[in-house]
């Protein structure tokens, strides 16, 4: 382990770094954030935001990339849903499908995409597996992923090699993350889907979609993309991605629940993937006697079953909360702070993992702690009233918007501390 200063941990105000200019890309609908740095726009009153979220008051909470914290609202919006069930409207409304209409609409318009587009699904998980299961597979075909995928972008694939699909898993470089060129390599004409995580679960690299997309596009394959840990926090659209399918569990970065997430899927997707299951709204109709059933309009034939009502009112208020703050503010505010966190680190001597640039990251912050192990760190930080995640060998820091500065330097400050502590 490096030799660690003894210097308080307060590093100069400094402006965030500036993101480099993106090369053009026909399938983006809106300049996006690597275009260039993020507007400054007048600050939300962020102490009163953060008094939403009362563990923030007791807990210095930096996992958010395992799960939120939930705003006051997503509590009341579950009260507000099982008080209509005791009302003598009998959950009129709590079980009414216009809720789940509402809640397709909010999503959209919150996180940029038209609400046809939006498939309430379960989870990332359970997008993944529609599009594993559900395109028309050929021996020889290939899947490209990368070695920094979490298992529920990993595991989905695996049952296609007893169908003779390749699945090719692109290792990470000596810096831990995994090159666009190393993903290039790997995509040939045989490929049929390119799948990455928006933002890596480990280091916190932010993948180029927009390379990627042209990449996928050359080849006539699909691009997918797990953006559970970034959908929430990057102020960047949906549909402007220049993915076919974006999939994103709604308890991390977004601040709802799980079991209530969404599946955008732009109209190649659309084309290509049959629904692997059929059930009450996988049709243009309800009327059972019709001999040629036709899919519904939408990526609503994606969804099966009764929908998870409960969890998609949570899911409503809670995009309805982002929404208010706007998207641009927080990633602003992620940005601030995760770059705070990243000088203070260094002025410690505690190796970063994640890139440097904004563009190339979001709210994780990965770091090395050397002899130290990472497990012993989050319980002694957990000790000390501080919420950290010990990830494949490494610490991870994951910041929202109801962090703050103090946040940080409680963080640092302790993690110093133990450090020391450990390898005296």
């Amino acid at each position: 382990m490096p030799a660690r200063s003894s210097k308080p941990l307060t590093p100069k105000a400094s402006s965030a770094p500036r993101a480099p200019r993106a090369r053009p890309n026909s399938f983006a609908r809106s300049r996006t954030e690597a275009e260039m740095p993020v507007p400054h726009s007048p600050a939300p009153d962020w102490a009163a935001l953060r008094a939403e979220f009362p563990a923030t008051a007791t807990t210095v909470y930096l996992d958010t990339a395992r799960k939120a914290l939930l705003p006051r609202c997503a509590g009341a919006a579950a009260q507000d849903w099982f008080a209509d069930i005791a009302s003598p409207e009998a959950g009129a409304t709590a079980f009414a499908m216009g809720g789940v209409t509402r809640t397709r609409e909010t999503v959209g318009r919150v996180f940029g995409a038209a609400p046809e587009t939006i498939g309430l699904v379960r989870n990332t998980s359970e997008a993944m597996n529609i599009v594993a299961t559900g395109l028309d597979w050929r021996e020889g075909d290939n899947v490209v992923l990368s070695a920094a995928e979490h298992e529920n972008n990993t595991f989905p694939w695996r049952p296609l090699a007893r169908r003779g699909v390749e699945l090719r898993i692109v290792p990470e470089g000596p810096d831990g993350v995994v090159s666009t060129d190393a993903l290039r390599a790997a995509v040939d004409a045989r490929t049929r889907v390119l799948t990455v995580a928006w933002l890596s679960y480990g280091t916190g690299q932010r993948a180029d979609l927009d390379a990627l997309a042209d990449i996928a596009r050359a080849q006539d394959a699909l691009l997918v993309v797990d953006a559970i840990q970034a959908l929430g926090v990057i102020d960047r659209r949906l549909d402007a991605m220049g993915a076919d399918v974006v999939a994103a569990g709604g308890h991390k970065a977004q601040l709802s629940v799980t079991g209530a997430g969404l599946m955008h899927l732009g109209p190649r997707a659309l084309e290509r993937i049959t629904p692997p299951f059929a059930a009450k709204y996988s049709f243009d109709t309800l009327d059972r006697t019709v001999a040629d059933l036709h899919w519904a309009p939408g990526a609503r034939r994606f969804e099966y079953g009764n929908p998870n009502f409960l969890g998609l009112a949570i899911q409503r208020r809670s995009a309805e909360f982002v929404g208010s703050i706007g998207l641009s503010a927080i990633e602003t505010r992620v940005r601030d702070l995760t770059t705070l966190l990243i000088e203070t680190l260094d002025l410690a001597h505690i190796p970063v993992r994640t890139p440097r640039l904004w563009s190339e990251r979001g709210g994780i912050v990965s770091l090395e702690t050397g002899r130290v192990s990472a497990d012993a760190l989050e319980a002694a930080l957990a000790e000390d009233g501080i919420r950290v995640a010990s990830k494949d060998g490494h610490l991870r820091a994951a910041i929202h918007f109801y962090n703050n500065e103090e946040d940080v330097t409680r963080f640092a400050d302790r993690l110093l501390h133990h450090l020391r502590r450990l390898t005296a």
